[in-house]
């Protein structure tokens, strides 16, 4: 029994040195913070940030430029519509152009609005008494195509803004746009009706043949005969002079953008010509021996008509139709006129058959038509965004604003113990939304990390801890050391000198009890 007693002796001044130690180790951790107010900072990626945070960026699936976005197809075989609900396909995707990633919008969506410039004088096209389906950008426009008097009609008030569709973020960062009218409408891209009575028209340039001769494959082209203008380029070209490109607060914004009317050939026999749209676009006629296969590269040309441009203004493709959701009869995207829209021009040559050359159209889907025949005309530009960020959320009620970005770089510096946390400095998130994301990493995780929103000191060191804001406009550095802890430490010492004075004292206390016990 001595000997136990003895034993349990020992075994209770460990345990009350282990107390002592393990308090030691979880008391007065302590973190030092210090941070910098800002300084301004600049980067050209905030616009596209902007549409990435604002947009869940999906994948393309295999075949899906076979269907509209809406999953529907026209089979062929049995010469009616039909539906495949795997290829229901809306929102944001990427694929590259000649300048790098450019990321465009899909299906019947309705968050790429965009205000950008306005009239600064009342507008005025022209039309012939009788033709409703006829205006033009000029007096002497409206009489070159028609041989008749001309009467004008308003198109805008002076200060109407501008209103546009995003069609993508091009690999350059610019942001390509087409024209949306002075004001948006529920009826989407030229479903208007136009009355010429002097009241304001919504949603309309004008409404030109594509060229006026239609009897050679090169007016297919948006140009001919090595630099000879088509009519509707003239008619493009006016309008932009007219408007933006008179006003250098838009003029400086607007680039001069890479645009394609596509006149290399998919097959030629004796004078009929299937242009490589045709093959790209087309793939229903053959009842999908291959599948379509849009693209935001310009085939080489060595035609006298036609290629590849660069312009302040122009039109879109039907490449970009086929992207944003159209098929061959099919519509189902913000480009889409609907069934009571007005069809509109794009500048991609489809064939040349008969002695008639024929351009590609959208009208409820992707359409073929001859070139001297009257539609809509819908400029389509690109806007520089270095420096530059949106406003808004790009939906109906709240369009996208292009605005100077204000940037802030946030620098940190903080001293954490070992083993404790620290809440980020609040200070680092004064002029950020609490809705704007912040991703946060380490430059060494084992030193030290966030999580849950708490910086942990994880081993003795130093390391850079960095934040970026999800709109790009906001970043953060927080310069973290990592130190032993000091109070821990004497503690340390304290402990290891009590156990070893209560272990000397208990092993002398043993000795003198035995020796009492045995006298």
């Amino acid at each position: 029994m001595k000997h136990k007693k003895y034993k349990l002796l020992v075994l209770e001044s460990l345990a009350l040195s282990s107390i002592l130690f393990t308090n030691s180790l979880t008391i007065n951790h302590r973190s030092i913070v210090s941070y910098n107010t800002y300084n301004e900072g600049n980067t050209t990626h905030f616009v596209l940030n902007k549409i990435l945070s604002d947009n869940e960026l999906k994948q393309e699936i295999p075949h899906m430029f076979n269907y509209a976005s809406n999953g529907n197809y026209y089979d062929i075989s049995n010469h009616k519509y039909q539906n495949n609900k795997d290829y229901i396909t809306e929102g944001l995707y990427s694929r590259e152009d000649e300048d790098g990633t450019t990321y465009y919008y899909r299906g019947d969506i309705d968050n790429n609005n965009l205000i950008f410039g306005a009239y600064d004088e009342d507008y005025y096209i022209y039309y012939v008494e009788g033709n409703v389906d006829q205006y033009f950008q000029s007096l002497e426009s409206c009489q070159e195509a028609t041989n008749r008097s001309c009467t004008p009609v308003k198109l805008a008030s002076a200060g109407d803004k501008m209103y546009w569709k995003i069609v993508r973020i091009n690999g350059d960062s610019s942001i390509r746009l087409i024209y949306n009218g002075p004001g948006l409408n529920d009826l989407k891209l030229g479903a208007v009706e136009v009355s010429f009575n002097e009241e304001e028209i919504s949603g309309v340039v004008g409404a030109v043949p594509y060229n006026l001769n239609f009897n050679y494959p090169k007016y297919t082209g948006y140009t001919y005969d090595n630099g000879t203008d088509s009519f509707i380029k003239k008619e493009v070209d006016t309008w932009y002079n007219n408007t933006l490109g008179k006003n250098n607060a838009y003029d400086q914004y607007v680039i001069l953008g890479r645009f394609c009317s596509d006149s290399s050939k998919f097959l030629e026999q004796e004078s009929n010509i299937l242009f490589s749209s045709f093959d790209r676009l087309r793939q229903v006629d053959y009842n999908f021996a291959k599948d379509n296969a849009p693209t935001f590269i310009c085939p080489e040309t060595t035609e006298s008509y036609g290629g590849s441009y660069k312009l302040k203004a122009g039109l879109i493709t039907a490449d970009e139709l086929v992207f944003a959701g159209e098929s061959v009869g099919i519509g189902n995207s913000y480009l889409n006129t609907g069934e009571h829209g007005e069809p509109y021009w794009t500048m991609t040559p489809d064939n040349f058959f008969y002695n008639g050359a024929y351009v590609l159209l959208e009208y409820a889907g992707l359409n073929s038509s001859y070139i001297n025949r009257y539609y809509t005309v819908r400029p389509v530009i690109n806007i520089k965004t270095e420096g530059m960020t949106l406003t808004g959320d790009g939906t109906s009620d709240n369009p996208y604003y292009l605005e100077e970005a204000k940037t802030n770089n946030y620098e940190g510096v903080i001293t954490i113990e070992e083993g404790s946390s620290s809440d980020i400095p609040p200070a680092f998130q004064e002029d950020v939304p609490l809705d704007i994301d912040i991703t946060w990493t380490s430059d060494d995780e084992s030193i030290s990390k966030i999580e849950d929103n708490k910086i942990l000191g994880l081993k003795e060191g130093q390391t850079i801890i960095r934040g970026v804001s999800s709109d790009g406009l906001t970043n953060y550095i927080i310069r973290v050391t990592v130190i032993k802890n000091p109070v821990t430490m004497s503690n340390i010492y304290l402990v290891m000198g009590i156990t070893l004075i209560l272990g000397l004292a208990t092993i002398t206390y043993g000795v003198y009890r035995r020796k009492s016990e045995n006298v």
